[in-house]
This record gives C-alpha cells, structure tokens and sequence, in this order.
C-alpha cells in the first residue's frame, strides 16, 4: 500500500504524533513521512509482516510507518537485501514523523537525521530513537517485529509479575539504589528505584508529552527527557516540562520481601 504525505497526517491525527497532527513546518518538501500501514500483533506481542505485500517497504530503500494496537507507530525500513530495521516512528525533536532516505532515517521537519539502530547523525535532535527488534526470513518472505523483546540478562515478565532477587540484585538493598532494563515480554525500559525507609518505586521510560525515552541523571537524582526537558521525580512524578500537560511517567505496583522486589508489569 502507499498514501500521500497529506494521508499520513490524517492517519496519524489521535494517536499523539504531536507536531504532525497539525502539519509538517515543510523545511524539507522534497522529504515525506514514509507511508502507513496497520498490523495485529498476536499474544505473543509479536508482529509478523509479510514484506512483498507491502510494495513501499519491499524495495530496496523502501519504508513504511507501521501503526500496531496499544503500541507507538514505528518506521520500518529496508535499506536493501535481507537487511530490515525497525525504530520509533517520531522525530525525538518535535514529534514529526519520520521518512527513510539515503540509508537514515530523516526529519522532515528540521532535517534531524537517525542511523538504523536509533542513534542520532545529525542535529537537532538529541535523544536517540528507540529500537525494536526485528528478523527476516528469507524462505517465508515474512519480517518479525517483537515489541515484547528484551535485554539478556534481565528478568522476565512471568505472569505480569518480574521479580529481581536481591541475590542477583544486591543495589537494590540500599536506598538510593537502581535497576534499569528492558524485560523480555514487557519490551519497553523500566527503572526499579530503592527509597529511603525500604520502600520502592518502579516506573516507565517513555516520557507522557512526545513518547521520547527518559534517562536517570546522577547528580539531579531524577529522570530527565532530552528532546524538550520534561523533569520527571524517581516515582515517575512529573515537575517540570511541557509533561505537566501530558502527566506522570507510567507508574507500576512494587512489593518486597527478604528474597527480593517483585514489579506487577500491566501492559
């Protein structure tokens, strides 16, 4: 399927695409958003993509915007060959959704450009876009995208509950300790937070205004976003920023007992 650049701001329109629902700046007109397209994920929080039926992301340098129930749209893109990537839709500057050229993905917008695993190659954005797993098979044609992917090493989600034993864990016995991942069958960063008086606080990274990933900063002791400088407490409580129009950081349930700290992980 393809559609126009006009399309694409349309079809995005109610999903949060912040600056895109009210039209691109148009700094780079020969630039366009890659088209849309719709998929299921399965229980698994898996999406399966048979590629030839998509001609804009089927030829070499090809892409499409993929919008997928209850997550944030992402660019497919297909520099060539078996070689497919998948990152967040949303330039980490403004919110403008992203186009594929020369290899990168580009901004429309103000010419932000991104490599395939995310990182920024050229300003002004500044936060990376997030990645997502993704693998081709060449004999079925079909490309997986598993938004439930996580760090190695880093425990799971088991019946929406992950538990982090203060064996393997020990910072987290101390106030003032952290844990941060990703958790196979969540797919998202979180960050597990001890306080003082032995309670803690677990919560999400992704930052409520423009979907941008937050980071833990050391001497501020807090979680900040990069791309506008929303300041967010270690209980996900927004204070400054343009979140406090969009509030706090999604918030999970923490329990504790002598073996360790269990975080009920709802999707």
């Amino acid at each position: 399927m393809s559609t126009s650049r006009r399309g694409f701001l349309r079809g995005l329109v109610g999903v949060g695409a912040g600056a895109a629902a009210t039209g691109l700046p148009g700094c780079a007109p020969d630039i366009s958003p890659a088209p849309v397209a719709n998929a299921d994920k399965d229980s698994e929080g898996r999406v399966y993509l048979e590629v030839s039926r998509y001609p804009d992301l089927s030829r070499d340098g090809g892409a499409i915007t993929l919008r997928v129930t209850d997550e944030q749209p992402v660019l497919v893109m297909h520099p060539g060959g078996n070689q497919y990537a998948v990152v967040s839709s949303l330039c980490t500057h403004s919110g403008c959704p992203l186009g594929f050229q020369d290899g990168e993905a580009i901004c429309p917008c103000h010419l932000s450009r991104f490599a395939l695993d995310g990182t920024v190659t050229h300003p002004p954005a500044r936060a990376p876009l997030t990645a997502f797993a993704a693998s081709f098979d060449e004999e079925t044609g079909l490309l997986l995208i598993d938004f439930s992917a996580g760090d190695e090493g880093f425990p799971a989600v088991v019946n929406e509950k992950i538990f982090f034993p203060f064996s393997d864990f020990p910072e987290l016995k101390t106030p003032g300790g952290r844990v941060q991942g990703t958790p196979r069958g969540y797919g998202k960063l979180i960050f597990v937070f001890a306080l003082d008086g032995g309670t803690y606080a677990a919560v999400d990274s992704i930052c409520t205004h423009a979907k941008c990933p937050v980071r833990y900063r050391e001497p501020q002791d807090d979680l900040f976003c990069e791309c506008h400088e929303s300041r967010f407490t270690k209980v996900g409580e927004v204070r400054e920023g343009p979140a406090l129009q969009t509030g706090n950081l999604k918030q999970f349930t923490v329990t504790s007992d002598d073996s360790g700290v269990t975080v009920t992980v709802v999707r």
